[in-house]
């Protein structure tokens, strides 16, 4: 096998947000990505808050989120793909009063062209809930091509 500039390496994309959006209770909600930090594939979609898979394979995703503090319920995140779970998620009990909820999950997801992921997430407070910025970022979500 030659190695190539092809097989080294691929697209990588980045997204974040810095909002902190009301999470209603019991309701898995989509994060609108906003930012990007990083694209070397054209995949970023800061329109529709997603990552739109620009060439087709297999990708290391990861997604993190902030809950504001609150102790009570249950929090979850889920990475999506057409706006259907991608088997990529995590859920944690609320936490001890003074200590944010924070998630994170990662897998490999085989992606077609124009396939598109997206951060959802969820909890069960018992009313809304917002994502907590820390850093300047309250979610995000990565997206890096591995192979074919």
């Amino acid at each position: 096998m030659i190695l190539t500039a092809e097989r080294l390496g691929g697209a990588v994309c980045v997204m974040t947000t810095t909002a902190t959006p009301s999470i209603p209770h019991a309701s898995y909600t989509k994060v609108e990505l906003t930012s990007t930090s990083e694209d070397s594939g054209g995949m970023a979609d800061p329109a529709n808050g997603r990552i739109v898979c620009t060439r087709a394979g297999l990708y290391r995703v990861a997604a993190a989120v902030g809950f504001s503090l609150n102790s009570v319920g249950s929090r979850a995140l889920a990475v999506y793909r057409f706006n259907s779970s991608a088997g990529i998620g995590t859920a944690v009990p609320a936490t001890p009063s003074g200590i944010s909820a924070r998630l994170s999950t990662s897998g490999l997801i085989r992606l077609a062209v124009g396939h598109y992921l997206e951060i959802f997430v969820w909890q069960n407070s018992g009313g809304s809930l917002n994502l907590y910025s820390q850093f300047g970022v309250s979610a995000r979500l990565d997206a890096e091509w591995v192979s074919q």
